[in-house]
């Protein structure tokens, strides 16, 4: 009886203070909670869907499987590093009825292009870097390329193909990293840049991207 009436008096004391069994969903924040699953669970559809355990040595490929599975691209279309930034710059619009908007390296440093982004747009997505050469042996020849999935409250959340020290702190291959534009420009000093691509979602892209999920779904 004891026990009854201690469970009808926490009852009550739940439903008197709704906020309290609440509290830590309200403390986080809802957008940079969003863009890390987003990266997160995009990083594992393109290893099921590609078939393989790791994207190292293959950023051209990382990035494609991600413009895919987002519906930027209609269908899967790959480049190496060095080409991809030149597979896009010159399109108005992506398979996936996403706009085109690029920012060569002619006109752009890599911090000019994503700060001009942020400035347009705060909450900025769907953000391709194109670098002509990285340090590596095979950067030297076949370049670098990566996708940033957003840009909020001054952060950019992105990942990258292989393991990456960013502001201090090493991330493993397809791992969320969130940082500010100087940590980032600082991580990519040592890479000659191609150009930035800012992809923005239109009324048709949603169409596309709702197709594009589906095709996902029938291939698994």
């Amino acid at each position: 009886m004891k026990t009854r009436r201690w469970l009808c008096w926490l009852l009550a004391v739940l439903l008197l203070v709704p906020g309290l069994v609440f509290a830590d969903e309200e403390q986080t924040a809802p957008g940079d909670s969003a863009l890390v699953e987003q990266i997160s669970g995009t990083y594992a559809q393109a290893q099921k869907t590609a078939k393989v355990s790791s994207f190292k040595g293959y950023c051209g490929a990382y990035v494609a499987r991600q413009l895919y599975l987002l519906g930027i691209n209609a269908k899967y279309e790959s480049h190496n590093g060095r080409q991809t930034y030149d597979a896009y710059c010159h399109l108005s619009y992506t398979t996936g009825g996403y706009t085109v908007t690029a920012y060569p390296a002619k006109s752009y440093t890599l911090s000019e292009a994503l700060t001009a982004i942020a400035q347009k747009d705060p909450a900025a997505t769907c953000i391709l870097v194109g670098f002509e050469k990285s340090p590596s042996a095979a950067g030297q020849k076949f370049g670098h390329t990566l996708f940033i999935h957003g840009i909020e409250d001054g952060q950019i959340y992105f990942s990258d193909n292989c393991g990456r020290w960013v502001g201090g702190v090493h991330y493993k291959e397809g791992e969320p990293i969130a940082c500010s534009l100087e940590d980032f420009a600082a991580t990519y000093k040592k890479c000659k840049l191609d150009g930035v691509i800012h992809f923005e979602r239109t009324v048709s892209s949603i169409i596309y991207s709702t197709l594009s999920h589906a095709q996902w779904e029938q291939d698994q």
